[in-house]
C-alpha cells in the first residue's frame, strides 16, 4: 500500500512543480525540472535508506520521523495539548540557553516544530518514512530554486548547466538537505531569504518578497540561531552596497572589519560582556558528546579574541580542508574526501585561468562571507568531521556555484545560453 501512496503521490508533487509559477520562472524546461526534482526524491531515499541500514541503532532522520509519528498521536487524541505544549519547557520555568546546543528549550523547539509540521504530514503519509521526506522535499526543492533564479539572474541566464550543477547537483549538498532533518529546512529557508533579499534590492520589495524575509529568517532563528546572527552583517552590507552603489569588496571589508574591531573594544571596555563566550560555550557542549569515529583533537576556545584568532588555522583546517582524500577517517567519508578534493582543484583553477577583469558582485560577496563565517563558526566548534561534512554542504552552492560558471565562462564563452 505505502508503494502505491508513494508512486500517486510523487506523480503528484512532479504535476505541482512544473506547474508552480516559481518554479516556471527559472526558464528550464519541465523535463529538466523534472529530472532535478525527481533526483532529489531520489537523493532522500537513498539518504533514508543508508541511515537505517547502517545506523539502525537509532539516527536523526528516522528518530525525527517517529517524533512526529508521537506528535500526530497527540494531535488526534487531544488537539489542545498539540497547540499548546510548543510553548512548554522541559525545564520548568528555564526558557533561557538560547544560543546552548543541548538541553534548553530553544534548542528543543527545533525538533519540536519539524515533529508538529511531520505530525500533518502523517495525516496523509501514515508515517511512513519515505513518504514523509517526498513531501519535505517538495518544500526543500524550492530552496534549490530560489538560489538558480538568483545566480541565473547575475549570470544574465548564461552557463545554464554551470548553474544548474552549483545550485542543484553538488553531491554532498543534495545528499544531507534531502532528510527529515533541521538540514532540509535550513537550507530550504536560506535559499530562499537569499533570493528575497536580492530581489528585494535589484527588483523592488513587494508584500510577498518581505513576507517571505520575515517568515524565512524567523525560521532560521528557531531552526538554526547562529545561522540567523550570521546573515545580518551579510545583508546589510549587501543593501549598502546595492543601494548606495559603492563598491561591494570595500562596504564588505569595511562592515566585517568593524565589526571585528566592535568586539575587540568591548573586551577591553567590558570585560563582564564576553559575546564570544556563546561559540566556546557551544565548543564545550560539543566536546561533551560521546567519541565519534570521525573525531578531531581541538584546541580549547577561550571567550576572547586572541583565543578566536589563535584557533583559527585549526577552525580552516577542520571546515575548509577535511576531510582528507588519502585520509579519510571512515569509508563512509571517502566519496565526500574525493569531492571536497575536487572543489579545491577548481578554485584553484579559477584563480589560474579567472579573466583579470572579472569581479565577484555583492551577492556573490554575500554569499562567500555568510559561508565563512558559518564555515569559521563550524570549525571553531564541532570536533567531527562527518558533522563538519554535514554542516558545510549547506553553504557549497554559495561558494561552488561562481566557481563553475567562472571556468565555464573562460572555456566555453560561447555556450549554455538558455
Amino acid at each position: 500500500m505505502f508503494y502505491l501512496l508513494f508512486t500517486f503521490y510523487l506523480l503528484c508533487a512532479c504535476y505541482l512543480v512544473t506547474r508552480a509559477g516559481f518554479v516556471k520562472k527559472t526558464g528550464l524546461s519541465n523535463v529538466t525540472i523534472l529530472f532535478l526534482f525527481i533526483l532529489k526524491i531520489a537523493a532522500a531515499v537513498l539518504l533514508g535508506w543508508m541511515s537505517q541500514r547502517y545506523y539502525p541503532q537509532g539516527n536523526d532522520y528516522w528518530g525525527l520521523n517517529q517524533n512526529g509519528w508521537n506528535e500526530y498521536l497527540v494531535m488526534t487524541s487531544d488537539p489542545k495539548r498539540f497547540l499548546t505544549d510548543i510553548f512548554q519547557s522541559n525545564y520548568g520555568d528555564d526558557y533561557g540557553g538560547f544560543f546552548r546546543a543541548f538541553g534548553s528549550f530553544w534548542n528543543d523547539l527545533k525538533n519540536t516544530l519539524i515533529g508538529k509540521l511531520l505530525a500533518v504530514c502523517n495525516i496523509f503519509s501514515r508515517g511512513n518514512y519515505y513518504i514523509n521526506s517526498l513531501f519535505f522535499n517538495l518544500m526543500g526543492f524550492f530552496g534549490h530554486v530560489a538560489l538558480f533564479r538568483v545566480f541565473s539572474h547575475i549570470y544574465s541566464n548564461k552557463g545554464k548547466w554551470a548553474l544548474i550543477t552549483g545550485c542543484f547537483l553538488l553531491p554532498s549538498t543534495l545528499y544531507f538537505s534531502s532528510g527529515i532533518h533541521k538540514d532540509l529546512i535550513v537550507f530550504c529557508m536560506l535559499g530562499l531569504y537569499s533570493y528575497a533579499l536580492y530581489f528585494s534590492m535589484v527588483d523592488r520589495m513587494t508584500m510577498s518578497r518581505l513576507a517571505l524575509l520575515f517568515t524565512s529568517f524567523t525560521a532560521l532563528l528557531f531552526i538554526r540561531n547562529f545561522l540567523a546572527i550570521a546573515i545580518i552583517p551579510a545583508s546589510i552590507a549587501f543593501v549598502i552596497s546595492i543601494k548606495r552603489k559603492w563598491k561591494p569588496a570595500r562596504v564588505f571589508a569595511a562592515i566585517y572589519l568593524s565589526g571585528f574591531l566592535l568586539l575587540a573594544i568591548l573586551e577591553v571596555a567590558m570585560p563582564s560582556f564576553q559575546p564570544l563566550s556563546v561559540v566556546s560555550l557551544r565548543q564545550k557542549e560539543f566536546l561533551e558528546l560521546p567519541y565519534a569515529s570521525s573525531q578531531l583533537d581541538k584546541h580549547i576556545l577561550e571567550p576572547n579574541i586572541k583565543s578566536l584568532v589563535r584557533n583559527t588555522p585549526e577552525a580552516i583546517n577542520h571546515s575548509v580542508l577535511q576531510p582528507y582524500a588519502w585520509n579519510a577517517p571512515t569509508r563512509f567519508l571517502v566519496p565526500l574526501a574525493i569531492e571536497l578534493l575536487i572543489y579545491q582543484l577548481l578554485f584553484i583553477g579559477m584563480l589560474i585561468f579567472n579573466r583579470p577583469h572579472q569581479r565577484f558582485n555583492a551577492f556573490i560577496l554575500y554569499g562567500i562571507c555568510l559561508s565563512a563565517t558559518m564555515l569559521l563558526f563550524t570549525g571553531y566548534v564541532v570536533p567531527n568531521i562527518g558533522a563538519i561534512v554535514r554542516y558545510r554542504s549547506l553553504y557549497l552552492p554559495f561558494l561552488i556555484t561562481p566557481v563553475l560558471y567562472q571556468l565555464f565562462a573562460r572555456f566555453l564563452p560561447n555556450r549554455g545560453t538558455n
